[in-house]
């Protein structure tokens, strides 16, 4: 039985927060890929309501993506522009500040139109004391 045998689950089709996070970091690492059989999955990533890359096709081989961070507030959404050939987009992603750390790392599976959010604050770095 394929995906598209399985039917749509209602947790698809509504948007998902998955958390907040601090970093003190000038950029963020997004890497991401299609967590299940590749079938032409597309993404847009949105950084405070404008789209920074509108197009991110996923594929097994993960890509990585960089993004600068605002001062404070970034609210980061990942949404699905399409389901592929079998239904719902399957994301999964991994977000690293700019020294290597990771920050978080989930999967979601989501319908067209339908948003996973996860939100940065850009923290200040404190000056260091001689």
């Amino acid at each position: 039985m394929n995906n598209q045998d399985k039917g749509i689950r209602e947790e698809y089709k509504t948007n998902q927060f998955l958390g907040e996070f601090r970093s003190k970091g000038k950029y963020l690492k997004i890497v991401c890929r299609d967590h299940e059989y590749p079938d032409g999955d597309r993404v847009r990533l949105y950084i405070n309501d404008k789209a920074v890359i509108n197009d991110i096709l996923l594929e097994a081989a993960p890509k990585e993506l960089y993004v600068d961070l605002n001062e404070g507030f970034n609210k980061l959404d990942f949404v699905a522009l399409n389901q592929g050939a079998s239904g719902p987009n399957t994301a999964a992603f991994s977000v690293y500040d700019d020294a290597g750390n990771l920050i978080t790392s989930n999967e979601w599976n989501l319908t067209i139109g339908v948003k996973a959010s996860i939100i940065v604050i850009k923290e200040e770095e404190q000056k260091k004391s001689e």
